[in-house]
């Protein structure tokens, strides 16, 4: 049987549809997650599959969940099994569909179509308690009570995306299966000032709001050129705390290590010079590089590193 949710996490709370997603999967229906590249799709997945068996994350026992890294080679040898030059390989679909775990279709939309719909058959059967499917040796797989179903994307699939052009247009059978279970997962700023730095994340903040305004999207647009994801925030925490704890003789000093300055060029580095300058002169980026190691900033540091650590 499954266990309670485990919901004494922060996403249950920040992000509006995390339990609704956990009811999705404990009645058997499939959800789709759809959200701009680096928007935590996938690590909310992993979340929530923790949160639906009653464990906490990264425990130390087997991972609840199964990922397929779709793309356009994914092949249905990867998804139910077949012969390969090393001998018989297991599907994840067959794994996930036997063992009782989460499959997690990453970037579904990147699915070759016809390798897309060897889905359909144990997608319409979520639901089905002791539901058979086949495998690549066309034997019979019954079914674990504890089996479900998430699908990221940039995209729904219904159509060729000019902003993400590795995506196929998917089969309408498919995407029925996921019907009224498809979620937008977006910006959320309060999820981000959860689990980033202060520091960083409100220069990080600044300058999306600015980037968008340069691009004239709204608040909520994660389809720009030039976009402040989750992803780059956190990737720039790690080279904050290392530096900040490198300052305050945490851990010993090197010359020339990275800071958080490196990581922001590097970022306004790719955009066009002309963005770049307004935006850095927007967010007043200079004076935050000539604040951000001060003494207030970095008593503020270290207060949020030891509730960090608990």
């Amino acid at each position: 049987m499954r266990k309670e949710y485990r919901i004494d996490v922060p996403e249950a709370e920040d992000i509006p549809q995390f339990v609704k997603v956990l009811d999705d999967l404990a009645t058997g229906n499939n959800v789709f997650l759809v959200g701009g590249a680096g928007t935590g799709k996938t690590t909310l997945a992993e979340k929530i599959s923790y949160s639906l068996f009653g464990r906490q994350e990264n425990d130390g026992e087997e991972l609840p969940y199964v990922i397929v890294n779709c793309n356009q080679w994914t092949s249905p040898i990867d998804l139910i099994g077949g012969q390969t030059i090393e001998g018989y390989k297991e599907g994840r679909l067959i794994r996930a569909w036997r063992e009782g775990k989460i499959l997690i279709l990453e970037e579904m939309p990147k699915l070759d179509a016809n390798t897309a719909g060897i889905l359909n058959d144990a997608l319409a059967k979520s639901a089905k308690d002791g539901a058979i499917i086949f495998n690549g040796k066309s034997e019979p797989v019954k079914k674990h009570p504890m089996f479900g179903c998430m699908a990221t994307g940039n995209v729904l699939g219904k159509s060729l995306s000019s902003s993400y052009v590795g995506n196929n247009v998917q089969d309408a059978s498919l995407l029925d299966r996921f019907s009224g279970c498809i979620y937008r997962i977006g910006f959320n700023e309060k999820l981000e000032r959860h689990l980033v730095y202060p520091a960083v994340v409100d220069i990080c903040l600044k300058l999306r709001k600015s980037i968008l305004r340069y691009e004239g999207k709204g608040a909520n647009d994660d389809d720009t050129e030039d976009i402040m994801t989750l992803r780059t925030m956190m990737n720039m925490q790690r080279t904050y705390e290392l530096e900040m704890k490198r300052e305050l003789g945490m851990v010993k000093k090197l010359p020339n290590g990275k800071t958080l300055k490196d990581a922001l060029e590097s970022y306004m580095n790719t955009m066009s010079q002309d963005k770049a300058r307004k935006v850095a002169a927007e967010v007043n980026l200079e004076a935050f590089y000539n604040s951000y190691k001060g003494k207030a900033m970095k008593d503020v540091f270290q207060i949020e590193y030891k509730r960090r650590q608990g």
